[in-house]
């Protein structure tokens, strides 16, 4: 049977969700390296983290992704160069994007980096997962199913209520998971919105489209692609 799996960094790795014979499972992995052994049969894993960087120039992707969520644009992180990355420390990090790409690397970035790294260091090694595992941006994903960017942020009660009420179009017992979850794993460890947004990543890679065909890669040619809902199978 057909495996589908949605993941969301959080404090301890990676919060990874997915429909099993009895329902939604949900596991923290951490390293994607052991979220792939358990994982190598699915057909999708779709993740919240830049796939594909580049060596010598910006990714042109994010600027379509801003584009389109409006009020939430601030929710896109700029992706850092490869030499970035990998940088030892933050102010060497942003002395290389500078250097590189003509701008300096913000904190959020950066704090964001060990998880860039850990699924570059796979896919680099591993051809196979390169065929599997996909970038899906949380937010652009809520506002496909929704039909427009939502405006609370999910930081907010409001916002909290609204991607509930997405997800439960396609999984009812949302309300009943996300508490089982909370209840499993403290909340210095997994927050309410890494479970809505693995959610609706899971929900993404059922029935994903590219955003966008053009062909970019980044090191290693590894493609940079960010799957999207395909919002005309919901209605």
């Amino acid at each position: 049977m057909a495996t589908f799996v949605g993941v969301d960094g959080c404090k301890l790795g990676w919060f990874a969700v997915w429909q099993g014979s009895r329902g939604l499972k949900a596991r923290i992995y951490p390293s994607v390296q052991e979220l792939w052994c358990e994982h190598a049969d699915a057909t999708r894993i779709l993740i919240d983290v830049p796939i594909g960087l580049k060596v010598t120039e910006d990714r042109f992707i994010e600027s379509k992704v801003r584009a389109l969520l409006g009020p939430r644009r601030s929710s896109v992180f700029p992706v850092p160069c490869h030499g970035a990355a990998y940088a030892d420390n933050y102010p060497d990090a942003s002395a290389v994007n500078r250097s590189i790409l003509g701008k300096g690397l913000s904190k959020q970035a950066w704090f964001i980096t060990p998880l860039i790294r850990d699924v570059d260091q796979l896919l680099q090694q591993n051809r196979q997962a390169q065929a599997v595992l996909g970038e899906c941006h949380p937010e652009l994903a809520f506002a496909t199913i929704n039909g427009a960017p939502l405006q609370n942020s999910k930081k907010t009660a409001e916002g909290v209520a609204i991607r509930q009420t997405l997800i439960r179009k396609h999984f009812r017992a949302v309300d009943r998971f996300i508490e089982t979850c909370l209840r499993e794993h403290p909340r210095r460890h997994l927050q309410i919105d890494d479970c809505l947004d693995a959610m609706v990543l899971l929900i993404t890679a059922k029935q994903a489209r590219p955003l966008s065909e053009t062909n970019e890669s980044g090191k290693g040619d590894i493609p940079i692609r960010i799957w999207v809902p395909d919002r005309a199978s919901y209605y």
